[in-house]
């Protein structure tokens, strides 16, 4: 079992780094909402996802998927059980409420 920290004490750690930094001279600035840290003057950097390669061709696998769904659909039919004309007896134990053997009792099953 893994053991993980507290919320409690996640908080009173960051508590504690936070004074321990604005101990040492550090300084904290507030933001209003909606501003950003990119300067104003510059173009915003590319996202991650857009990429100056071109778009490369996408391969089609439609006759692999195909070829899959057929396999599975041509599953080999179950082999049908040969059903016994015979009774199958079994002795079977009658138990009480608390466990106990009570008797054994002989049964057949018709199927």
């Amino acid at each position: 079992m893994v053991d993980r920290e507290s919320k409690n004490k996640t908080r009173d750690d960051i508590q504690r780094k936070t004074e321990e930094f604005l101990s040492r001279g550090g300084e904290i600035k507030q933001h209003n909402r909606g501003e950003t840290g990119e300067p104003a003057d510059k173009p915003r950097a590319k996202s991650v996802f857009v990429s100056s390669q071109p778009r490369q061709t996408r391969t089609y696998i439609n006759d692999v998927v195909s070829a899959l769904d057929n396999r599975k659909k041509k599953k080999a039919k179950p082999v049908a059980k040969k059903v016994s004309k015979t009774p199958k007896v079994a002795k079977k134990v009658i138990y009480d409420d608390f466990g106990e053997a009570v008797r054994e009792v002989w049964t057949s099953d018709k199927k």
